[in-house]
């Protein structure tokens, strides 16, 4: 259900980054996902989805300067 949910929060980012289909995998395409997001609120990319990854999944940035990685 997290990663459902991650999953979801995720696809509010506007712009280049892939809306995710909400399979409930925590696999490669949201890994890459979430280590952006969380570059783009200066967080430690790590991956783990953290109390902080959290919060700004529930309140994302309005823009971020870092390319999406291809």
């Amino acid at each position: 259900m997290a990663v459902k949910q991650a999953q979801c929060l995720s696809n509010k980012w506007a712009g280049q980054p892939p809306k995710l289909p909400l399979t409930g995998a925590f696999d490669a395409v949201l890994l890459k996902k979430i280590r952006w997001i969380q570059g783009c609120h200066g967080l430690s990319p790590s991956g783990v989805i953290e109390a902080r990854t959290w919060q700004v999944l529930y309140h994302p940035a309005l823009d971020c300067y870092d390319s999406y990685p291809v």
